[in-house]
């Protein structure tokens, strides 16, 4: 019996290929990322798209809009890339009934990639009157635009090859060396930004931050510093610390936050106790930091003077309340609440910990008095909870008319709550 034919399944791909040279965008440059869709035969089916990244929702429009005019194929493959979410993807072929799938390319598809790129390498990419820095420099620019850590690096690897003095485009991947934990790496980078940028040390009259042409020495430096300490330097990254507080008086950066934990980390104890005297004079009300009052509470412990630590510790504990539990052993307060800046997150309080806790291991009876001091705040600490989870929940009550009045009340009663208990006037 002679049976019908079966029509074979129509299989298309989804491909990407990254080109390696820059293409401009206004005033500013881009490196391209062309998607392509094609056959069962790996012909295109429809011209390419040049896109800055690989954006998730520009990719399933594109697609979709094609899918509108030539229908969808039984299956599509698409090429994997760290920027895709699955999950979504299957969402995508549900919507379309078409099998969706995320591959490696295929070795004879990837040949698209080489071949791509050496054809973009054969088209002017800038205008011949723009210098190869004018491009890294829009290259630069640029990435503050991008979402894909991928295409970010490529960025300014890009721009770094460009104009190799690019103080600029090396600070940003230095950062993102730290970021990743490579902290050899970074502060090797850290270190040629110095180098490139040395003159500025032995110049005169130099107008620090205020001057941009500045900021990515002292980000180096501050790099530099949280590198060494990460690596378990503490003297040098204290000494970087001073340094950038010297040069940048004003601590854009936020150096005075690390650079006392450095120096009693160093048992630089003189050090330290003539930093919070310097501290004082320089920075009269100054914002509250957790990290910075910790430090404070114990080097005045460490003083004897110990009623100056317990109002140190006051203000330490409520610029974050997760930090003494982390400290003391104890079960810290819910996460679900509303906090009031970063630094007053989970987060910050672990990372302290996890860096700092020796130093209370050192100083029993530092220890006793945060205990103490943490315990007569139990009550206002659990008034907090209570106020900032309603905070919290606040937060998907915006169309409420009344939200943003209500809202600015509750933050008001927040925060002069924690004013009242750190000057003695809670009850």
């Amino acid at each position: 019996m002679i049976q019908p034919l079966k029509n074979a399944p129509a299989v298309w791909s989804l491909c990407w290929v990254d080109l390696s040279e820059p293409l401009p965008v206004e005033e500013d440059f881009f490196l391209p990322t062309v998607l392509l869709l094609t056959g069962s035969d790996f012909s295109p089916l429809v011209p390419p798209q040049v896109f800055a990244e690989l954006d998730q929702l520009q990719a399933e429009d594109w697609v979709a809009r094609h899918f509108d005019d030539l229908g969808a194929p039984d299956q599509l493959l698409i090429w994997k890339a760290p920027e895709w979410v699955p999950e979504d993807w299957k969402f995508f072929g549900r919507d379309w009934r078409t099998k969706v799938k995320l591959v490696i390319p295929p070795p004879h598809e990837a040949r698209l990639q080489t071949d791509l790129a050496a054809s973009g390498r054969q088209q002017p990419t800038r205008p011949s009157s723009l210098s190869k820095s004018a491009v890294a420099e829009g290259l630069v620019r640029n990435v503050s635009r991008l979402h894909s850590p991928r295409k970010r690096r490529a960025a300014l690897e890009k721009a770094a090859e460009l104009d190799p003095l690019s103080t600029l485009a090396r600070i940003e991947l230095a950062e993102m060396e730290f970021q990743v934990g490579a902290y050899l790496r970074g502060l090797e980078m850290a270190r040629e930004i110095e180098a490139i940028d040395s003159s500025l040390l032995r110049r005169r009259g130099v107008q620090w931050w205020t001057d941009r042409a500045t900021r990515p020495l002292l980000r180096a430096l501050f790099v530099q510093m949280l590198c060494t300490w990460h690596l378990g330097r503490v003297a040098e990254a204290a000494e970087l610390g001073q340094r950038l507080l010297e040069f940048d008086p004003p601590d854009h950066l936020g150096a005075r936050f690390y650079t006392p934990l450095f120096l009693l980390l160093a048992d630089e104890q003189e050090e330290v106790s003539l930093f919070f005297r310097e501290y004082e004079r320089r920075y009269a009300g100054d914002m509250p930091h957790a990290w910075l009052s910790f430090a404070w509470a114990l080097t005045l412990a460490m003083e004897g003077d110990d009623q100056a630590a317990r109002q140190k510790y006051r203000e330490g504990i409520l610029a974050n309340i997760y930090l003494a539990p982390r400290l003391l052993g104890l079960r810290p307060p819910p996460e679900d609440i509303f906090h009031p800046a970063e630094r007053d997150e989970p987060h910050a309080a672990m990372e302290f910990a996890g860096s700092f806790a020796t130093l209370w291991d050192r100083e029993a009876s530092s220890l006793r008095i945060l205990r103490d001091t943490h315990e007569e705040l139990a009550p206002v600490l659990a008034e907090l909870v209570v106020r900032r989870r309603k905070l919290a929940e606040m937060m998907d009550h915006r169309y409420d008319p009344q939200f943003r009045a209500t809202w600015i009340r509750l933050v008001e009663e927040d925060e002069r709550l924690v004013q009242q208990v750190i000057k003695g006037e809670e009850n």
